[in-house]
């Protein structure tokens, strides 16, 4: 199996995943030292930054050499749900933790729970429809969601440095969770076909199957019929 460069950077994103965890944690556990702090939280910030840059990469390479691959479909949406969701919940729990978002920390924590269930909820929803062999396309309420998301939590990593950075965090955060909502519902609503049980239009039904098998049946006992007469 070859592996295209756009699933090695796939793959290097997934990787890319651990560093910037790492640096996260050591920013909560030298969170006395506020140098320290802002250094390793900063160099968490980057990396984060720079996973969702390269999102929007490895997806442009593919459609552009024609180097779309199964493997590549596969991994693409783990790397892009994955580190979001550990983000998030790395972010929830340090900010209150330290009071960072003060009063509004249970609102965010709310809010990413409903982030994370619709998800779960859209990627059930994709299962379902690979299942039926057919092919979603994201929509652009769902990159609008996928943007407003990595902005907030690139500037939520480094909330802690300053009580101006982590309220743009937060108005970032809350547009992100609006759009999470309003880009689910819509995508559900828009390819609500998927979870129709029905078979689709072009699919012959049992009944037809049956009645082309009759008519064939006939039009053989009639050949059948016509030879023997010739042969009469």
């Amino acid at each position: 199996m070859k592996i295209t460069l756009a699933t090695k950077i796939t793959i290097a994103r997934i990787f890319l995943i651990i560093p910037t965890v790492i640096l996260f944690v050591l920013g909560m556990v030298f969170s006395t030292d506020y140098t320290l702090y802002v250094v390793f939280m900063a160099l968490s910030s980057v990396l984060y930054a720079t996973l969702c840059a390269t999102d929007m990469l490895d997806g442009h390479i593919a459609r552009k050499t024609g180097t779309v691959t199964d493997l590549g479909k596969f991994l693409d949406p783990i790397a892009d749900k994955v580190v979001m969701v550990i983000m998030l919940l790395l972010v929830i729990c340090h900010g209150a933790g330290l009071g960072i978002f003060s009063y509004n920390s249970l609102v965010i924590t709310l809010l990413g729970g409903i982030i994370i269930a619709r998800e779960l909820i859209i990627g059930a929803f994709r299962c379902i429809a690979a299942g039926k062999g057919l092919v979603l396309a994201a929509d652009v309420y769902g990159k609008i969601k996928t943007t407003l998301l990595n902005v907030s939590l690139s500037l939520l990593i480094v909330a802690g440095t300053h009580v101006v950075v982590a309220w743009i965090g937060s108005v970032f955060f809350y547009a992100g969770a609006i759009m999470a909502v309003i880009s689910g519902v819509n995508y559900i609503v828009k390819n609500k076909h998927v979870l129709l049980d029905k078979q689709p239009e072009d699919a012959p039904s049992e009944q037809a199957e049956v009645e082309a098998e009759d008519v064939v049946a006939v039009n053989e006992e009639s050949a059948d019929e016509a030879v023997a007469s010739v042969e009469k």
